[in-house]
């Protein structure tokens, strides 16, 4: 059983790592390695390394690497911007796009948020959590970067600096998302760019190197935060006929951009 576990950037220097508390009590309490155990540790930074466990004590895990290697980042770096949802339905977001390669994750908080938590702090330490044991599943070097939620508004001006920046939405200008990547099949130009926005304006894959993605929570986004997205440049799309979830429409969107741009 092939077995991933993180590791600090520091720690993953060298050759003799010793594993935070978590990740040894997990090894040991729950996986039940012993010594002469093959690990992959990852700092989630693109460092991965074959390493053999050495000691397994009480209070920490020590392994011996072996071998170690650099791993590119993803070719498009796909940022979710995710109106917060309720929790267990934003752990599920958490868990499939990390999974799915996003390099970062951006809660907002919206008209119709309803997430709401009395620790933020902890909260966070339990996102970051949920990714890294996301992460250590699916086997990637690469951890998304997890921003502090903003509000809706505060991500407007940044969308300029996607290469594309989708959102789900029933604007009146929406298109499937094959209308987007493909437009020489689509009836009209694909997509909204450029100073005029209100211009369909074709634009190539190959050169789409960032990307973003706007997901709504579960009263969706509102008539007016729709409109201020798309005149800050983002390309309004539909996910077909049916009405989504949140998690559900998060994962359906991602997993269209990963299999396009990929």
């Amino acid at each position: 059983m092939r077995i991933n576990s993180f590791a600090g950037s520091e720690a993953l220097k060298a050759n003799r790592v010793v594993l935070s508390p978590e990740e040894s009590h997990h090894l040991a309490r729950v996986l039940r390695v012993e010594a002469g155990q093959k690990l992959t540790l990852f700092d989630g930074q693109g460092t991965r390394a074959e390493a053999v466990v050495t000691d397994v004590s009480k209070k920490a895990i020590t392994a011996t690497v072996t071998a170690r290697e650099s791993v590119p980042p993803p070719a498009v770096d796909i940022t979710l911007i995710q109106a917060l949802p309720k929790p267990d339905r934003f752990e599920t977001v958490l868990q499939k796009a990390t999974e799915l390669g996003v390099r970062c994750i951006q809660p907002v908080l919206s008209a119709h948020t309803v997430h709401r938590s009395r620790d933020p702090g902890k909260q966070m330490e339990r996102w970051q959590t949920i990714i890294r044991n996301a992460a250590q599943q699916c086997g990637t070097a690469w951890l998304p970067h997890f921003q502090a939620p903003e509000k809706l508004s505060a991500v407007f001006p940044t969308l300029e600096k996607f290469d594309i920046a989708l959102i789900g939405s029933l604007h009146p200008n929406a298109r499937p998302f094959h209308d987007v990547f493909h437009p020489s099949a689509a009836s009209g130009a694909p997509q909204m760019r450029g100073s005029d926005r209100r211009a369909w304006q074709p634009l190539e894959k190959s050169k789409i190197k960032t990307a973003a993605l706007l997901i709504g929570p579960e009263g969706d986004f509102t008539e007016e935060e729709v409109n201020a997205a798309v005149a800050a440049g983002a390309v309004p799309v539909t996910f077909g006929k049916q009405i989504l979830r949140t998690e559900t429409a998060a994962v359906f969107g991602l997993s269209v951009l990963t299999y396009e741009l990929f």
